[in-house]
């Protein structure tokens, strides 16, 4: 009992799952069934749209061999017509594609009695459609108004029921699901397509198709078990093409994002690139129009290229044409000279560049001017050299200045030469009266012959010899000055003593600094390093410089001689004092011959204002430098610096330092 209960429930079970599998089944061949019906509809409709779209052409008495072409592209886009027939009145085959393939005359003269027999069709033409007598064909014609039978012309079309009804549809299964197709028209008419192949369990499905003039029905028996299997892999196959599907439209996408990406990146950087190519454009551009100096570039026969609107200006040209089309031989029409015409462009191409090239240039008008060239070669791939480009520079002005300065200085040359000339001249002629003078006013004076009567006589000599001591002092520093800027005093170099110099400048200037009650100091070291230098120089500086202090410094000042080597190794000699000083403006003037500062102490003392030019003179002489700093009412500061090669240790020194 048990048993049987087992193999009851056992069947129940396979007979439910059995009856499920089939509605599986059967639901599936229905949804096959109204997908190949609609398939096969859309043919028809395809075909007979083609047909209505070729009509007029193919019935418009083409030649033959045209017709035959026409008829090969229609078969070739609708594989399921096998042949294409013209049909004039009367049912008469006038032409058939391809060749070899004519339609049987019973099936075209049935075909054309039951176009007749429709009725007329509208204007534009209308689709009549029957089987074949052997029912494996399709016979579609498309007629103009009127009909066949009335005059006017068909085209018939003969289609493979077989193709038409088994072609595999584009997403769907093959035809190995069906054991028999067939298709009836409404009045009975029908043709069966049998797949080659039989099936224990099947299925019938009818599905309506308007073809032509009329209704047909597509009939199917579907095989249930096929259609079942096929049911139990596909979702699977599904599955896996799916996954398949989706991760290859992911790598697409991400591929084609990526290059999305990438061409926006490089779109960016095109647009950078061209955005800077062109800024760059544009400021070179307005470099070139807007340059104050002329461009130029010229082939090296001489033949205008290009020029910026400055050189056109600068030739007097109305235009960069202008001026391209009057010099034809830019070498030889602008240079004046004939030199510059043929050392310029070869100059150019032998070295490769030429800077600051001056010659003068001949404008439009006739007149000329300087201009300084500068250009470079230009080469073609090959190494030639077929242009010259560079720039030109007025410089017309310049030269001028240069022209005037040039012989400004011819002048001034003239003048000092001269000046220096009439010294060296008149200085035994100044010289000569000056010293009897001074010699027979010193005798006169010291009543060297005998007691002079009156003694006012005594003193009015006295007076003479001072003032000629000091013009001859005066004439003695104007023809020193004269030496030094002429270039023709020479130096007398040796060691020097330096502590015995300052002695004895210091004894020059002792008389007067007590008669004005100023106080001297020193401010040196015992040891001193040697100088090398002329001595007579160095004493002649030093004693201006110390009567210069003393000469402008108050009863109760003071005036200082100090010495040192600094950590450079120079020597620096200053004279300090405390006198009334002067402004910072005021010394560069101070350093001028013949110059004075205005002030009372100038008024009184007198001089000439050769001291200070004179000091700088004999200092520079010796490759030295002269500096001075001053303050009104404080004092001044005068530093003399030797170089550190004119310094010798001296013996002493160095055991002092041990």
């Amino acid at each position: 009992m048990a048993a049987l209960s087992g193999i009851v429930l056992t069947v129940l079970a396979a007979f439910y799952v059995h009856s499920m599998l089939s509605g599986v089944a059967q639901a599936r061949l229905a949804d096959e069934a109204d997908a190949r019906s609609r398939h096969v509809q859309q043919r028809l409709d395809r075909i007979a749209a083609t047909l209505g779209a070729e009509g007029d052409f193919l019935t418009a008495n083409p030649a033959p061999a045209e017709f035959d072409r026409q008829v090969a592209l229609l078969i070739d886009l609708r594989p399921e017509i096998r042949a294409v027939s013209w049909m004039g009145p009367g049912g008469r085959v006038l032409r058939t594609g391809p060749t070899g393939a004519e339609i049987a005359p019973a099936d075209v003269a049935g075909l054309l009695h039951a176009s007749t027999a429709a009725g007329a069709p509208p204007a534009g033409g209308a689709i009549t459609v029957r089987l074949s007598a052997d029912g494996a064909n399709l016979l579609l014609a498309w007629s103009t108004s009127g009909g066949a039978s009335n005059g006017e012309t068909a085209l018939v079309a003969r289609i493979d029921l077989r193709d038409l009804l088994t072609l595999r549809m584009e997403g769907q299964a093959d035809p190995a699901l069906w054991t028999r197709l067939s298709l009836r028209s409404r009045g009975g008419e029908a043709a069966f397509v049998q797949t080659g192949h039989t099936a224990a369990a099947t299925s019938e499905f009818s599905r309506a198709l308007s073809i032509g003039d009329g209704v047909w029905w597509l009939d199917m028996t579907g095989d249930l078990v096929a259609g079942l299997a096929r049911q139990s892999w596909e979702v699977e196959a599904v599955l896996v093409f799916g996954f398949a599907l989706t991760f290859g439209i992911s790598v697409v996408l991400m591929v084609s994002r990526r290059r999305a990406h990438d061409r926006i990146v490089l779109m960016d950087s095109l647009e950078q690139a061209n955005a800077v190519l062109h800024a760059s454009e544009r400021k070179y551009r307005d470099i070139y129009e807007n340059a104050v100096e002329g461009m130029f570039t010229i082939t090296v026969g001489g033949a205008i290229l290009s020029a910026n609107p400055a050189l056109v200006r600068m030739l007097g040209y109305a235009s960069e044409e202008d001026l391209a089309t009057a010099l034809t031989d830019a070498w030889a029409q602008l240079f004046v000279d004939p030199r510059p015409r043929v050392d310029f462009p070869q100059g150019v191409v032998d070295r490769g560049a030429i800077q600051d090239f001056v010659a003068e240039i001949r404008r439009k008008d006739g007149s000329a001017l300087w201009a300084s060239l500068s250009a470079r070669v230009l080469r073609d791939g090959a190494g030639r050299a077929y242009g010259i480009q560079g720039t030109a520079d007025d410089i017309t002005d310049r030269r001028r200045a240069e022209v005037a300065l040039r012989l400004a200085k011819e002048q001034s040359e003239f003048a000092s030469r001269s000046k220096t000339e009439f010294l060296a001249n008149m200085s035994h002629e100044l010289r000569t009266p000056l010293n009897a003078i001074i010699g027979f006013s010193e005798i006169i004076g010291s009543q060297s012959l005998g007691a002079i009567g009156n003694p006012a006589y005594a003193e009015y000599a006295k007076d003479i010899h001072d003032s000629g001591r000091m013009l001859l002092d005066l004439i003695n520093d104007i023809l020193d000055l004269s030496k030094i800027e002429a270039g023709k005093r020479e130096l007398n170099e040796h060691s020097v003593d330096l502590p015995r110099v300052f002695a004895s400048c210091l004894r020059v200037v002792k008389e007067r600094a007590i008669r004005g009650g100023i106080h001297l100091q020193t401010d040196y070291a015992d040891f001193l390093p040697r100088l090398r230098a002329d001595e007579v120089a160095l004493k002649q500086l030093l004693s201006n410089l110390l009567a210069n202090a003393v000469k402008f410094t108050l009863k109760g000042g003071t005036v200082t001689l100090g010495a040192r080597v600094d950590g450079d190794g120079r020597l620096v000699i200053t004279v300090a004092d405390t006198g009334i000083g002067m402004r910072a403006e005021d010394i560069g003037r101070a350093l001028e011959p013949f110059r004075q500062i205005e002030n009372p102490l100038t008024r009184t003392a007198g001089g000439a204002g050769l001291g200070l030019p004179l000091v700088r003179a004999l200092v520079e002489l010796h490759d030295g430098k002269l500096e001075i700093e001053s303050e009104p009412g404080t004092g001044t500061i005068a530093r003399v610096i030797m170089p550190a090669d004119r310094v010798w240790p001296d013996i002493g020194l160095v055991a002092a330092a041990n």
